[in-house]
């Protein structure tokens, strides 16, 4: 990328020469005002003309240089020549050698020139810091290397002398018993000798005598060539530059800070640095440097979002909120169109809805990824910001004019975050991989000759720096677990696209329908748009809960949220556990409505709530919420209000429409009490009401073999022609859950057959089309584990039957109710 440079002592303080003069007939001082005018093709004339006037003015020379870099002139050749005169007649000009180093900063269109001019720009940076031990350009650009060098090290891997035989991997079902383990992983080869700033290696020889296996190259048959698991569990020889990578790190944040001492106004040395410590992880030295870049630009825009993807990633979401807040307000429209647009994260399904109403759909959308209510903020809102903003510092192409959200990979990390494993491998080449080719039989890996083992030796010596010019197709493999992704950087410029084989990678055996990443992303996609798992900040503990749906009124379903939060330790807590908490319960529909929220403050949990289990005490609490039949999503949320304990459950329910004529029955609710209630209060604070009784659910399911097990359920649409009175049987079945799990056999015979499980049966009558009742199960003659309740209620008068199942856990333990 060009930077321009804008330097005052372009114009004072340079060498004077025999040509100058403060007249102004002067064709320097013509040359200047023209310049700082706009006139440019009167400056080139004028410095031109000081030129011809006296060829060792070493300033004309320059100035033409800038005209035919800077300008609407531009030309880069002319602009070398005037600047390689300037510079042998004052080779140890501090500013010509800094507009040189600029000068090899323009991207040349060729990986091997970019690398040539990338090493020159390099050894300019020493040379003026020799000169001038303060100069903000020369850290800048050593600042710029080493984090290119820390890009290339930080999670590379190379893997010599393998051959991929994937033709041979067709006709075999596992992969080559030959592969046999490196000997020493060529990890650190070296010491680090801070003056010359490069590794100081052993010999090659040697280093490699104890790398490489003294065998012919390994044949690894494998249909995925970017299956790195089993490359490293078939003891591949790896090649690790982790430690390259750490002493890069540290050498680009010494040179970017010094950047900042010299020039703290220097803009996108905070850019650089931002980048680095994103890539490292380091957010708590991001947020120290974030705060130097407020003092000088406090109304930047990108200021605000790092702050934003700091604050997230460091665990502050209140401070990340209000960043991203400041930089909205500051953004250009294009900008903040890429911040609001999330079609692209949507199923196809939705996706016509949302161009109807994109602002609506979205803040709908939003509301429904929201994993915690509760909270002020949508984290999930704060995660997209985040990713937007680090694939931007991270993947952004400033040559291609493109945002890192627009780049392939930046696209990636926007709907699924950062990967589990980010590696890059370099094979072919540079470390020795090949396709298909077997070296000559009997030549051993150590070869020199052969041309793996030359370039692995070289490799070894002098780093991946050499033989850039030969080094194939690197790829960067990021791994989400079920699926992946792989890019390659087929140009070598860092531009790295989705691999999909070439038309020589098939010829040698690459296997299209496993390697073409292409085919492979856009499948992954269309399956799943985005990932997001949130993961609760301080001591995050189970809730579980239950949800029973019963018969509303118009046409709602009434739904009863049964939770449970785990407690340790209560016996001398008296009455009250001294613990202030918020929780809420919210129900949001398929369209991503929220349908219900319940949201209070708990002061203090009661102890009489608490039953004990053999594991685990539960203070046990419910909400009652009324919603419309359908698919939803339930949200449980507990947390204290220090926020050093936060619960947080959601789980997809189908909440059944009881609006029929058909014989229908409720969910079952199962309770550890079920009492009658005259004034229709409940008798506990735990207990939910329905139909006159008070009701202490189980939220766990689970039960002690000493108590009883109360089930509750409720049953509609009963026939009660004739007298006007409904007649109907109520079966009810506990069997283990290896037995109970087949309901087809259960209606068939609920009691026939087998010596295990309890069960029961009660007749009623009742004058009304609907009744709410409940059983009494005891348990205790069974083992424990995992049962399965099974409910058949009979109309006697109609004849039509209706069931229902519920698994449950027996334990030996006595609950404390």
């Amino acid at each position: 990328m060009v930077r321009i440079l804008f330097l005052i002592l372009l114009f004072v303080g340079a060498p004077a020469s025999s040509a100058w003069s403060q007249t102004s007939q002067d064709p320097m001082v013509e040359g200047i005002l023209a310049f700082r005018e706009g006139r440019y093709q009167e400056a080139a004339k004028a410095f031109e003309k000081a030129v011809a006037a006296d060829d060792n003015n070493a300033q004309a020379h320059f100035l033409l240089a800038r005209v035919y870099f800077e300008t609407e002139l531009k030309d880069d050749k002319r602009a070398g020549r005037e600047l390689d005169r300037a510079l042998e007649i004052d080779p140890e000009n501090v500013v010509y050698l800094t507009a040189r180093m600029q000068q090899l900063s323009v991207d040349s269109k060729s990986f091997l020139r970019d690398k040539i001019r990338e090493s020159r720009r390099r050894e300019l940076a020493r040379t003026i810091l020799k000169l001038d031990s303060t100069n903000a350009f020369a850290h800048a650009e050593l600042g710029d290397a080493y984090i290119r060098d820390f890009w290339r090290y930080r999670n590379a891997l190379m893997y010599p002398t393998v051959q991929f035989n994937e033709y041979e991997y067709r006709s075999r079902q596992s992969v080559d018993p030959m592969a046999t383990a490196l000997r020493d992983q060529i990890e650190d080869l070296g010491s680090f000798d801070p003056d010359n700033q490069e590794p100081v290696l052993p010999d090659a020889s040697e280093a490699l005598s104890t790398a490489l296996p003294s065998m012919n190259p390994q044949s690894i048959f494998l249909a995925d060539e970017f299956d790195i698991e089993t490359l490293e569990a078939q003891g591949i020889p790896v090649v690790d530059f982790s430690r390259r990578a750490q002493r890069a790190y540290d050498r680009a944040i010494f040179h970017l800070y010094k950047a900042l001492d010299a020039d703290p106004r220097n803009r996108i040395v905070y850019d650089r640095l931002m980048e680095v410590y994103a890539l490292k992880g380091e957010w708590s030295d991001a947020l120290e440097m974030l705060q130097q870049m407020y003092v000088y630009f406090p109304e930047d825009p990108e200021l605000w979002t790092y702050l934003g993807l700091a604050h997230h990633r460091f665990g502050n979401l209140d401070a990340a909120a209000k960043a991203f807040e400041s930089s909205f307000e500051g953004m250009d429209q294009g900008m903040l169109a890429a911040f609001t647009d999330i079609e692209f994260l949507m199923p196809d399904e939705e996706k016509k809805r949302y161009r109807e109403d994109p602002s609506g759909y979205a803040a709908r959308y939003w509301t429904s990824k929201d994993p915690r209510y509760l909270t002020p903020y949508n984290e999930r809102k704060l995660e997209h910001y985040s990713r937007l903003t680090y694939a931007d510092l991270l993947y952004g192409s400033s040559e291609l004019g493109l945002h890192g959200w627009e780049t392939e990979r930046g696209a990636i990390l926007v709907r699924y975050g950062t990967p589990k494993g980010d590696v890059v491998v370099i094979p072919k080449s540079t470390s020795g991989v090949n396709r298909g080719t077997p070296v000559q039989t009997g030549t051993q890996s150590t070869d020199p000759t052969q041309a793996g083992t030359r370039l692995a030796l070289q490799v070894a010596q002098r780093g991946t720096d050499f033989a850039l010019d030969e080094e194939a197709n690197t790829f960067n493999i990021w791994d989400y677990g079920d699926f992946k992704f792989v890019f390659e950087d087929p140009f070598r410029n860092g531009e790295y696209r989705m691999y999909s084989p070439s038309a020589a990678d098939l010829s040698q055996g690459a296997v299209p329908w496993v390697n073409d990443y292409t085919i492979k992303a856009a499948e992954t996609i269309r399956e799943t748009p985005d990932r997001y798992e949130y993961e609760a900040p301080g001591r995050q503990i189970e809730l579980p809960f239950l949800v029973s749906a019963f018969k509303g009124s118009t046409g709602r379903t009434d739904l009863f949220v049964n939770y449970g939060i785990p407690i340790l330790e209560f016996g001398d807590q008296g009455d009250m556990i001294d613990i202030t908490a918020n929780a809420g319960t919210f129900v949001v529909s398929e369209n991503r409505d929220i349908l219900a929220e319940r949201r209070r403050t708990i002061y203090g949990l009661r102890t009489d709530q608490i039953v004990e289990f053999e594991e685990a005490n539960l203070w046990i609490d419910s909400e009652e919420v009324s919603v419309p039949a359908g698919q939803v999503d339930v949200s449980v949320e507990f947390e204290t209000t220090s926020g050093g304990t936060v619960a947080v459950q959601r789980r997809s329910v189908s909440v059944p429409d009881f609006d029929t004529s058909e014989l229908i029955l409720s969910d079952i609710l199962l309770a550890y009490r079920v009492e009658e209630t005259d004034d229709g209060r409940p008798l506990a604070g735990s207990d939910v009401v329905r139909n006159g009784l008070s009701i202490t659910p189980a939220p766990w399911s689970v039960f002690s073999l000493s108590n009883p097990i109360y089930v509750y359920f409720e049953v509609y649409n009963l026939d009660v022609s004739g007298d006007g009175r409904a007649d109907y049987e109520v079966e009810a079945a506990l069997q283990p859950k290896e037995q109970g799990n087949r309901v087809g056999r259960f209606v068939r015979g609920i009691f026939g057959g087998g010596d295990k499980g309890v069960s029961v049966s009660v007749p009623v009558s009742v004058a009304s089309t609907s009744d709410g009742q409940y059983l009494i199960i005891d348990a205790e003659a069974q083992p424990e584990g995992l049962y399965t309740l099974f409910l058949k209620v009979t109309d006697r008068k109609s004849g039509r039957e209706v069931t229902r199942q519920r698994d449950l856990f027996l334990e030996s333990s006595a609950a404390a109710q």
